[in-house]
């Protein structure tokens, strides 16, 4: 009889609780055994169309059919408060899809028009993410940085994130990244790193660290050989390469610092790459060229082997400016609230003349022919350091008197046990 009453439903929309949590269509209907007890084969097609087979009892028959004590179940109401659960799930788990900006609803940050600029009309259109963030000081690096993980792990576009930065900002990034957007990075240092019995940096799934410990040459090996779906390196200028010559009548070759060996090889192998610094350019364009390698070194050429062509590829793919895919600069000159005020005030710079007296002129003579003499305009690799030596001393003899005493007594007293040596050779 129950066979019967059962084929009778082939064809209708039934339930089958335990088996499938959707209404299905019962296709075909096959008792198990001579009689009714044994239960029933039943094939099943879901909503998406497939077909599915389910072996049910008598028991869930008798349900399906509206017979038994389970008669009333289908009509039970459902607990209102694990239905109003169950749609907050699809609704968090969907809400991505229709609030372009979820994520700046989760953190509960006020954020302001160039972060969102910099995220959502910049960063997350770009479905392979190579990019710059140049902006100055105070723009909210770190903000944007977070708005992009959360917005690409609500996407589940990403897994395994990787954070380099400074030594003294590990905490702060950890810190922020969790108190702002939720999200739980490990810091791996070399307490960590030696005391462990497996390998953190496969372990953890979201890490920062420092890029100085990273580089290291027993440490960046382990860093390497693992899938890091985002790479975020901040103050990533400190990752410099530079053109050498090799002697005459040779090719030129690349003179690579191990911050940039590390960043190079983490960027080519990661799927998604932020860069952050506020001084992306330093007034050397062989330098900046060889950065702008880290974003894609297909697309940015070597300096040295192309020459004057070279800088013009350069500036045809990058393309600074508003619509550029790769980099966003924004002065603080240019930010502004979501009133249109400028978040920074105007900076005015202005020279104040003075007179010295006959004492401070005498000891700034003194101590100008000191720097002359002692400390000469350089060339080559050690230009730079004498020209910030000249700089300190003259800043710090501006600044008073004290100062550049105590400047010119340390430099004395360094010097001393150099003059005693040279004395014994003589």
């Amino acid at each position: 009889m129950s066979s019967s009453l059962l084929t009778s439903q082939i064809g209708q929309r039934i339930f089958l609780p335990g088996h499938f949590d959707v209404p299905v269509v019962l296709e075909d209907a096959r008792p198990l055994g001579s009689d009714d007890s044994a239960g029933y084969e039943c094939r099943v097609r879901l909503p998406d169309g497939s077909l599915e087979e389910a072996v049910i009892s008598a028991e869930e028959v008798a349900a399906v059919l509206g017979q038994g004590p389970d008669e009333a179940k289908a009509d039970t109401p459902v607990d209102a408060e694990k239905l109003g659960l169950l749609i907050e799930s699809a609704r968090i788990r969907l809400a991505y899809a229709h609030d372009q900006q979820f994520a700046v609803s989760l953190s509960g940050i006020r954020t302001l028009p160039h972060q969102i600029e910099a995220v959502y009309q910049a960063m997350l259109p770009q479905p392979r993410l190579r990019f710059l963030l140049a902006d100055d000081p105070g723009a909210g690096k770190t903000i944007m940085a977070g708005l992009l993980v959360k917005e690409l792990k609500l996407r589940e576009a990403i897994e395994r994130i990787l954070i380099l930065c400074p030594a003294p900002l590990t905490i702060q990034w950890q810190d922020e990244m969790l108190r702002w957007f939720g999200e739980p990075f490990d810091i791996i240092f070399s307490a960590v790193d030696q005391q462990q019995l497996t390998n953190p940096w496969q372990r953890s799934s979201q890490i920062i660290a420092s890029i100085d410990y990273a580089k290291q040459e027993d440490v960046r090996e382990r860093v390497w050989q693992q899938r890091w779906d985002l790479v975020i390196i901040d103050e990533a200028h400190k990752c410099s390469a530079r053109t050498v010559s090799a002697g005459q009548n040779r090719e030129s070759k690349v003179a690579t610092t191990k911050r940039y060996d590390l960043a190079l090889r983490l960027t080519s192998q990661a799927d998604h790459v932020l860069l952050l610094t506020a001084t992306p350019h330093h007034g050397d364009e062989d330098k900046f060229a060889h950065f702008l390698r880290l974003i894609d070194p297909d697309l940015f050429p070597e300096p040295h082997r192309l020459g004057k062509q070279a800088a013009e590829i350069r500036q045809k793919v990058f393309h600074l400016g508003k619509d550029s895919p790769w980099c966003l600069r924004r002065l603080k000159e240019d930010l502004r609230d979501a009133n249109g005020r400028r978040l920074f005030p105007d900076r005015h710079a202005k020279t104040v003349a003075f007179t010295l007296n006959n004492d401070e002129y005498t000891l700034y003579k003194s101590v100008t022919a000191y720097i002359n003499e002692f400390i000469p305009q350089q060339t080559g690799q050690r230009r730079s350091s004498a020209a910030l030596t000249r700089t300190v001393l003259q800043r710090r003899l501006v600044s008073s008197t004290c100062a550049i005493h105590e400047s010119l007594k340390r430099r004395l007293k360094k010097q001393e046990p150099e003059s005693v040596n040279r004395k014994a050779a003589d």
